[in-house]
Protein backbone atom coordinates (compact mmCIF):
# COMPACT_ATOMS: atom_id res chain seq x y z
CA UNK A 1 0.00 0.00 0.00
CA UNK A 2 1.26 3.48 -0.89
CA UNK A 3 1.46 5.96 1.98
CA UNK A 4 1.49 8.93 -0.42
CA UNK A 5 1.06 9.32 -4.16
CA UNK A 6 2.20 12.09 -6.52
CA UNK A 7 0.59 12.50 -9.93
CA UNK A 8 3.36 13.03 -12.46
CA UNK A 9 2.78 14.02 -16.11
CA UNK A 10 5.64 11.79 -17.30
CA UNK A 11 5.26 8.58 -15.28
CA UNK A 12 1.68 8.76 -14.07
CA UNK A 13 1.36 7.94 -10.38
CA UNK A 14 4.55 7.95 -8.28
CA UNK A 15 3.85 6.09 -5.06
CA UNK A 16 5.75 5.64 -1.82
CA UNK A 17 5.04 2.18 -0.39
CA UNK A 18 4.94 1.68 3.37
CA UNK A 19 8.49 0.31 3.39
CA UNK A 20 9.68 3.64 1.91
CA UNK A 21 7.88 5.82 4.46
CA UNK A 22 11.28 7.15 5.56
CA UNK A 23 11.79 8.55 2.07
CA UNK A 24 8.79 10.83 2.61
CA UNK A 25 10.60 12.44 5.54
CA UNK A 26 13.42 13.17 3.10
CA UNK A 27 10.98 14.63 0.56
CA UNK A 28 9.59 17.01 3.20
CA UNK A 29 12.96 18.46 4.22
CA UNK A 30 13.89 22.03 3.38
CA UNK A 31 16.84 20.81 1.29
CA UNK A 32 14.56 18.77 -0.96
CA UNK A 33 11.75 21.35 -1.12
CA UNK A 34 14.34 23.90 -2.26
CA UNK A 35 14.61 21.92 -5.51
CA UNK A 36 11.10 23.15 -6.37
CA UNK A 37 12.72 26.56 -6.82
CA UNK A 38 15.47 25.42 -9.18
CA UNK A 39 14.51 24.87 -12.81
CA UNK A 40 15.61 21.65 -14.37
CA UNK A 41 16.53 23.29 -17.69
CA UNK A 42 17.84 26.67 -16.57
CA UNK A 43 17.13 29.33 -19.19
CA UNK A 44 15.63 26.96 -21.76
CA UNK A 45 12.18 28.35 -20.90
CA UNK A 46 13.16 31.56 -22.72
CA UNK A 47 13.01 29.48 -25.91
CA UNK A 48 10.66 26.64 -24.91
CA UNK A 49 8.03 28.35 -22.69
CA UNK A 50 6.81 25.09 -21.21
CA UNK A 51 10.22 24.15 -19.82
CA UNK A 52 9.51 25.58 -16.38
CA UNK A 53 9.73 22.25 -14.56
CA UNK A 54 11.84 21.89 -11.45
CA UNK A 55 14.55 19.62 -10.18
CA UNK A 56 12.11 18.49 -7.49
CA UNK A 57 9.89 16.80 -10.06
CA UNK A 58 12.96 15.26 -11.65
CA UNK A 59 14.11 13.94 -8.26
CA UNK A 60 10.76 12.21 -7.78
CA UNK A 61 10.95 10.87 -11.34
CA UNK A 62 14.44 9.46 -10.82
CA UNK A 63 13.29 7.82 -7.58
CA UNK A 64 10.33 6.28 -9.43
CA UNK A 65 12.50 4.91 -12.26
CA UNK A 66 14.88 3.53 -9.63
CA UNK A 67 11.91 1.82 -7.95
CA UNK A 68 11.05 0.11 -11.21
CA UNK A 69 14.62 -0.89 -12.05
CA UNK A 70 15.55 -2.35 -8.66
CA UNK A 71 12.29 -4.33 -8.63
CA UNK A 72 12.92 -5.67 -12.14
CA UNK A 73 16.48 -6.65 -11.23
CA UNK A 74 15.42 -8.13 -7.87
CA UNK A 75 18.36 -6.43 -6.15
CA UNK A 76 19.23 -7.23 -2.52
CA UNK A 77 17.06 -5.21 -0.17
CA UNK A 78 19.79 -2.94 1.21
CA UNK A 79 21.31 -2.24 -2.22
CA UNK A 80 17.88 -1.50 -3.68
CA UNK A 81 17.14 0.95 -0.87
CA UNK A 82 20.51 2.69 -1.34
CA UNK A 83 19.89 3.07 -5.09
CA UNK A 84 16.45 4.62 -4.48
CA UNK A 85 17.89 7.06 -1.93
CA UNK A 86 20.82 8.02 -4.17
CA UNK A 87 18.46 8.54 -7.11
CA UNK A 88 16.23 10.85 -5.08
CA UNK A 89 19.12 12.91 -3.70
CA UNK A 90 21.49 12.95 -6.68
CA UNK A 91 20.64 16.60 -7.52
CA UNK A 92 20.23 18.03 -4.02
CA UNK A 93 23.50 19.95 -4.37
CA UNK A 94 22.60 21.91 -7.51
CA UNK A 95 22.90 25.68 -7.36
CA UNK A 96 20.53 28.24 -8.92
CA UNK A 97 20.07 27.81 -12.66
CA UNK A 98 21.97 24.53 -12.36
CA UNK A 99 25.09 24.12 -14.50
CA UNK A 100 25.38 27.78 -15.48
CA UNK A 101 25.87 28.64 -11.79
CA UNK A 102 28.88 26.33 -11.44
CA UNK A 103 30.44 27.68 -14.63
CA UNK A 104 30.06 31.28 -13.42
CA UNK A 105 31.24 31.07 -9.82
CA UNK A 106 33.36 27.93 -9.75
CA UNK A 107 33.94 26.27 -6.40
CA UNK A 108 32.83 22.76 -5.41
CA UNK A 109 30.77 20.73 -7.87
CA UNK A 110 27.11 20.02 -7.21
CA UNK A 111 28.11 16.44 -6.32
CA UNK A 112 30.45 17.78 -3.63
CA UNK A 113 27.73 20.06 -2.34
CA UNK A 114 25.31 17.13 -2.30
CA UNK A 115 27.65 15.18 -0.08
CA UNK A 116 28.08 18.14 2.27
CA UNK A 117 24.34 18.78 2.46
CA UNK A 118 23.57 15.15 3.36
CA UNK A 119 26.30 15.20 6.01
CA UNK A 120 25.86 18.69 7.49
CA UNK A 121 22.21 19.67 7.13
CA UNK A 122 20.78 18.35 10.37
CA UNK A 123 17.21 17.99 9.12
CA UNK A 124 18.17 16.09 5.96
CA UNK A 125 20.80 13.98 7.72
CA UNK A 126 18.26 12.92 10.36
CA UNK A 127 15.68 12.07 7.70
CA UNK A 128 18.20 10.03 5.70
CA UNK A 129 19.32 8.14 8.78
CA UNK A 130 15.67 7.41 9.63
CA UNK A 131 15.52 5.28 6.48
CA UNK A 132 18.30 3.16 7.96
CA UNK A 133 21.26 3.98 10.22
CA UNK A 134 24.41 4.36 8.12
CA UNK A 135 22.50 5.48 5.02
CA UNK A 136 24.18 8.92 4.96
CA UNK A 137 27.65 7.38 4.82
CA UNK A 138 26.62 5.05 2.01
CA UNK A 139 25.18 7.98 0.06
CA UNK A 140 28.53 9.71 0.52
CA UNK A 141 30.13 6.79 -1.31
CA UNK A 142 27.64 7.25 -4.16
CA UNK A 143 28.54 10.95 -4.44
CA UNK A 144 32.26 10.07 -4.33
CA UNK A 145 31.84 7.36 -6.99
CA UNK A 146 33.24 4.48 -4.90
CA UNK A 147 30.07 2.63 -3.86
CA UNK A 148 30.07 -1.14 -4.22
CA UNK A 149 28.67 -3.19 -5.84
CA UNK A 150 29.64 -1.26 -8.94
CA UNK A 151 26.42 -2.04 -10.78
CA UNK A 152 24.48 -0.08 -8.14
CA UNK A 153 26.61 3.01 -8.72
CA UNK A 154 26.04 2.70 -12.47
CA UNK A 155 22.29 2.66 -11.96
CA UNK A 156 22.65 6.17 -10.50
CA UNK A 157 25.59 7.50 -12.53
CA UNK A 158 26.44 6.11 -15.95
CA UNK A 159 25.40 6.58 -19.56
CA UNK A 160 22.23 4.57 -18.95
CA UNK A 161 21.17 5.55 -15.44
CA UNK A 162 17.88 6.41 -13.76
CA UNK A 163 18.80 10.12 -13.85
CA UNK A 164 19.05 10.22 -17.65
CA UNK A 165 16.13 7.84 -18.12
CA UNK A 166 13.91 10.34 -16.35
CA UNK A 167 15.23 13.69 -17.54
CA UNK A 168 15.20 12.82 -21.25
CA UNK A 169 11.50 12.01 -21.12
CA UNK A 170 10.75 14.87 -18.72
CA UNK A 171 12.64 17.57 -20.62
CA UNK A 172 11.09 16.52 -23.93
CA UNK A 173 7.60 16.55 -22.41
CA UNK A 174 7.88 20.02 -20.93
CA UNK A 175 9.74 21.44 -23.93
CA UNK A 176 6.97 20.24 -26.21
CA UNK A 177 9.30 18.21 -28.44
CA UNK A 178 9.46 14.51 -29.24
CA UNK A 179 13.17 14.15 -29.97
CA UNK A 180 13.92 11.91 -26.99
CA UNK A 181 10.86 9.70 -26.87
CA UNK A 182 12.10 6.19 -26.19
CA UNK A 183 10.77 2.91 -24.79
CA UNK A 184 11.55 3.10 -21.07
CA UNK A 185 9.51 -0.03 -20.34
CA UNK A 186 11.57 -2.15 -22.69
CA UNK A 187 14.90 -0.84 -21.41
CA UNK A 188 13.90 -1.71 -17.85
CA UNK A 189 12.83 -5.13 -19.13
CA UNK A 190 16.21 -5.65 -20.85
CA UNK A 191 18.53 -4.68 -17.98
CA UNK A 192 20.38 -7.47 -16.18
CA UNK A 193 23.04 -8.01 -13.55
CA UNK A 194 25.61 -10.51 -14.85
CA UNK A 195 29.22 -11.50 -14.17
CA UNK A 196 31.53 -9.76 -16.67
CA UNK A 197 34.89 -9.95 -14.83
CA UNK A 198 36.63 -11.97 -12.19
CA UNK A 199 37.10 -10.80 -8.62
CA UNK A 200 34.93 -10.01 -5.64
CA UNK A 201 32.92 -7.33 -7.50
CA UNK A 202 32.64 -9.04 -10.88
CA UNK A 203 28.91 -8.55 -11.45
CA UNK A 204 27.94 -5.57 -13.57
CA UNK A 205 25.02 -3.85 -15.23
CA UNK A 206 24.31 -5.30 -18.68
CA UNK A 207 21.76 -5.04 -21.46
CA UNK A 208 20.31 -8.19 -23.00
CA UNK A 209 21.07 -7.65 -26.71
CA UNK A 210 18.10 -9.58 -28.08
CA UNK A 211 15.63 -7.93 -25.73
CA UNK A 212 16.81 -4.38 -25.47
CA UNK A 213 19.43 -3.20 -27.94
CA UNK A 214 16.94 -1.48 -30.24
CA UNK A 215 15.41 0.37 -27.29
CA UNK A 216 18.89 1.44 -26.15
CA UNK A 217 19.68 2.68 -29.67
CA UNK A 218 16.46 4.70 -29.60
CA UNK A 219 17.43 6.15 -26.19
CA UNK A 220 20.94 7.14 -27.40
CA UNK A 221 19.58 8.70 -30.57
CA UNK A 222 17.05 10.65 -28.54
CA UNK A 223 19.71 11.89 -26.16
CA UNK A 224 21.88 13.10 -29.02
CA UNK A 225 18.90 14.83 -30.62
CA UNK A 226 18.00 16.65 -27.40
CA UNK A 227 21.51 18.07 -27.19
CA UNK A 228 21.52 19.10 -30.83
CA UNK A 229 18.01 20.60 -30.90
CA UNK A 230 17.24 21.74 -27.34
CA UNK A 231 20.08 21.85 -24.80
CA UNK A 232 22.53 23.46 -27.24
CA UNK A 233 19.97 25.58 -29.12
CA UNK A 234 21.63 28.85 -30.09
CA UNK A 235 19.21 31.05 -28.15
CA UNK A 236 19.35 28.85 -25.06
CA UNK A 237 23.13 29.13 -25.16
CA UNK A 238 22.92 32.91 -25.70
CA UNK A 239 20.76 33.24 -22.57
CA UNK A 240 23.09 31.02 -20.55
CA UNK A 241 26.09 33.06 -21.69
CA UNK A 242 24.43 36.34 -20.79
CA UNK A 243 23.74 34.95 -17.31
CA UNK A 244 27.30 33.63 -17.10
CA UNK A 245 28.81 36.99 -18.06
CA UNK A 246 26.51 38.83 -15.64
CA UNK A 247 27.67 36.62 -12.77
CA UNK A 248 31.28 36.97 -13.85
CA UNK A 249 30.89 40.74 -13.54
CA UNK A 250 29.29 40.25 -10.11
CA UNK A 251 32.20 37.97 -9.14
CA UNK A 252 34.76 40.58 -10.25
CA UNK A 253 33.00 43.20 -8.13
CA UNK A 254 32.88 40.80 -5.17
CA UNK A 255 36.59 40.12 -5.43
CA UNK A 256 37.17 43.87 -5.32
CA UNK A 257 34.81 44.26 -2.36
CA UNK A 258 32.31 46.29 -4.40
CA UNK A 259 29.45 43.84 -4.97
CA UNK A 260 25.83 44.94 -4.49
CA UNK A 261 24.05 43.68 -1.39
CA UNK A 262 21.52 40.87 -1.40
CA UNK A 263 23.49 37.85 -2.60
CA UNK A 264 26.15 37.52 0.09
CA UNK A 265 26.69 33.73 -0.15
CA UNK A 266 27.39 34.06 -3.88
CA UNK A 267 29.84 36.92 -3.24
CA UNK A 268 31.68 34.74 -0.72
CA UNK A 269 31.89 31.89 -3.24
CA UNK A 270 33.24 34.31 -5.85
CA UNK A 271 36.03 35.27 -3.44
CA UNK A 272 36.91 31.61 -2.93
CA UNK A 273 35.57 31.52 0.62
CA UNK A 274 33.99 28.47 2.23
CA UNK A 275 30.34 29.01 3.08
CA UNK A 276 28.02 27.01 5.29
CA UNK A 277 25.51 24.52 3.99
CA UNK A 278 22.72 26.73 5.38
CA UNK A 279 24.01 29.69 3.35
CA UNK A 280 24.23 27.58 0.21
CA UNK A 281 20.70 26.26 0.67
CA UNK A 282 19.46 29.85 0.82
CA UNK A 283 20.37 30.23 -2.86
CA UNK A 284 17.75 29.32 -5.45
CA UNK A 285 16.43 30.61 -8.77
CA UNK A 286 13.94 32.95 -7.10
CA UNK A 287 16.56 34.66 -4.96
CA UNK A 288 18.96 35.10 -7.88
CA UNK A 289 16.14 36.35 -10.15
CA UNK A 290 15.29 39.01 -7.56
CA UNK A 291 18.96 40.00 -7.38
CA UNK A 292 19.13 40.29 -11.17
CA UNK A 293 16.07 42.52 -11.14
CA UNK A 294 17.61 44.71 -8.44
CA UNK A 295 20.90 44.98 -10.33
CA UNK A 296 19.05 45.93 -13.51
CA UNK A 297 17.22 48.74 -11.71
CA UNK A 298 19.78 50.25 -9.38
CA UNK A 299 23.29 48.78 -9.51
CA UNK A 300 26.04 51.39 -9.21
CA UNK A 301 28.12 49.42 -11.70
CA UNK A 302 27.12 50.26 -15.25
CA UNK A 303 28.20 46.93 -16.76
CA UNK A 304 26.36 44.84 -14.17
CA UNK A 305 23.26 47.03 -14.52
CA UNK A 306 23.32 46.76 -18.32
CA UNK A 307 23.87 42.99 -18.47
CA UNK A 308 21.21 42.26 -15.85
CA UNK A 309 18.73 44.57 -17.62
CA UNK A 310 19.25 42.78 -20.92
CA UNK A 311 18.69 39.38 -19.29
CA UNK A 312 15.59 40.44 -17.33
CA UNK A 313 14.03 41.97 -20.44
CA UNK A 314 15.05 39.03 -22.65
CA UNK A 315 17.16 41.28 -24.83
CA UNK A 316 19.60 38.46 -25.36
CA UNK A 317 22.95 38.44 -27.07
CA UNK A 318 22.95 37.19 -30.66
CA UNK A 319 24.99 34.45 -32.31
CA UNK A 320 27.13 33.91 -35.39
CA UNK A 321 27.81 30.30 -36.33
CA UNK A 322 31.46 29.42 -36.93
CA UNK A 323 31.02 26.01 -38.53
CA UNK A 324 32.79 22.86 -37.44
CA UNK A 325 36.46 23.81 -37.80
CA UNK A 326 37.88 23.31 -34.26
CA UNK A 327 40.88 25.56 -35.01
CA UNK A 328 38.81 28.59 -36.00
CA UNK A 329 37.63 29.77 -32.53
CA UNK A 330 41.16 30.09 -31.14
CA UNK A 331 42.27 31.93 -34.29
CA UNK A 332 39.38 34.39 -34.13
CA UNK A 333 39.21 35.04 -30.38
CA UNK A 334 41.82 37.83 -30.06
CA UNK A 335 40.59 39.60 -33.22
CA UNK A 336 36.98 39.53 -32.05
CA UNK A 337 37.93 40.85 -28.63
CA UNK A 338 39.88 43.70 -30.23
CA UNK A 339 36.81 44.56 -32.27
CA UNK A 340 34.62 44.55 -29.15
CA UNK A 341 37.09 46.87 -27.39
CA UNK A 342 36.46 49.50 -30.01
CA UNK A 343 32.88 49.73 -28.70
CA UNK A 344 33.13 48.72 -25.03
CA UNK A 345 36.73 49.46 -24.09
CA UNK A 346 38.10 47.51 -21.12
CA UNK A 347 34.69 45.94 -20.52
CA UNK A 348 34.68 44.16 -23.89
CA UNK A 349 35.13 40.73 -22.29
CA UNK A 350 31.57 40.99 -20.93
CA UNK A 351 30.02 41.64 -24.35
CA UNK A 352 31.65 39.09 -26.65
CA UNK A 353 32.44 35.41 -26.18
CA UNK A 354 33.07 32.28 -28.20
CA UNK A 355 30.87 29.37 -27.24
CA UNK A 356 32.32 25.95 -28.03
CA UNK A 357 30.14 23.01 -27.08
CA UNK A 358 30.53 19.34 -27.78
CA UNK A 359 28.62 16.32 -26.57
CA UNK A 360 28.64 12.71 -27.58
CA UNK A 361 25.58 10.51 -27.71
CA UNK A 362 27.54 8.04 -25.61
CA UNK A 363 30.54 9.19 -23.61
CA UNK A 364 31.82 7.33 -20.58
CA UNK A 365 34.00 8.37 -17.70
CA UNK A 366 36.17 5.81 -15.86
CA UNK A 367 33.97 3.23 -14.17
CA UNK A 368 30.83 4.07 -16.16
CA UNK A 369 31.08 1.62 -19.07
CA UNK A 370 28.12 -0.70 -19.59
CA UNK A 371 28.00 -4.11 -21.22
CA UNK A 372 25.80 -5.97 -23.67
CA UNK A 373 25.30 -9.72 -23.35
CA UNK A 374 24.08 -12.19 -25.94
CA UNK A 375 25.46 -10.35 -28.97
CA UNK A 376 25.43 -12.76 -31.94
CA UNK A 377 29.01 -11.90 -32.93
CA UNK A 378 30.74 -10.57 -29.82
CA UNK A 379 29.00 -12.40 -26.98
CA UNK A 380 29.60 -10.07 -24.04
CA UNK A 381 30.85 -6.70 -25.30
CA UNK A 382 31.16 -3.13 -24.04
CA UNK A 383 28.16 -1.06 -25.08
CA UNK A 384 30.52 1.71 -26.18
CA UNK A 385 32.08 -0.57 -28.78
CA UNK A 386 28.70 -1.27 -30.36
CA UNK A 387 27.80 2.42 -30.23
CA UNK A 388 30.97 3.36 -32.09
CA UNK A 389 30.43 0.54 -34.57
CA UNK A 390 26.92 1.78 -35.37
CA UNK A 391 27.75 5.50 -35.34
CA UNK A 392 25.26 6.27 -32.56
CA UNK A 393 27.81 8.08 -30.44
CA UNK A 394 28.61 10.78 -32.97
CA UNK A 395 29.69 14.11 -31.58
CA UNK A 396 27.35 17.09 -31.42
CA UNK A 397 29.70 20.06 -31.90
CA UNK A 398 29.01 23.73 -32.29
CA UNK A 399 31.15 26.87 -32.26
CA UNK A 400 29.48 30.25 -32.12
CA UNK A 401 30.26 33.85 -31.43
CA UNK A 402 27.83 35.15 -28.81
CA UNK A 403 27.83 38.92 -28.50
CA UNK A 404 25.82 42.06 -27.88
CA UNK A 405 23.62 42.75 -30.95
CA UNK A 406 25.28 46.10 -31.60
CA UNK A 407 28.59 44.30 -32.16
CA UNK A 408 27.35 41.82 -34.74
CA UNK A 409 28.02 43.77 -37.97
CA UNK A 410 31.62 44.50 -37.02
CA UNK A 411 32.23 40.96 -35.77
CA UNK A 412 30.67 39.45 -38.91
CA UNK A 413 33.06 41.54 -41.01
CA UNK A 414 36.06 40.18 -39.09
CA UNK A 415 34.84 36.61 -39.52
CA UNK A 416 34.20 37.13 -43.24
CA UNK A 417 37.67 38.59 -43.74
CA UNK A 418 39.23 35.61 -41.99
CA UNK A 419 37.20 33.23 -44.14
CA UNK A 420 38.48 34.93 -47.32
CA UNK A 421 42.03 34.37 -46.08
CA UNK A 422 41.19 30.68 -45.75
Amino acid sequence: MNTRVFRDPVHGLIGFPEEDAGFLRVVDTRAMQRLRRIRQMGFASLVYPGAEHSRFGHALGAYHVAQRVVAALALPHEVARDVRAAAMLHDVGHGPYSHAWEAALGGPSHESWGRRIVDEDEELHTAVESIEPGMAARLGRFFAGDYTPRYAKKLVSSQLDVDRMDYLLRDAHYSGVEYSTYDLDWIVHALRIAPVRSGSDGDDLVVDYRRGMHAVEQYLFGRRSMYAQVYLHKTVRAAEWLFLLTLRRFAALAQAGREPVGLEPAAALARGETISVAAYLSLDDARVACALDDWAARSDDGVLRDLAARLCARRLFKTIELGDDPALPALLAPKLLDTARARFGDDAEYYCAIDETSRYGYETRPGEELFVVGHPRHGTVELGELVREQGLGRQVFSARVIAAPELLPALAAVIAAEARRG
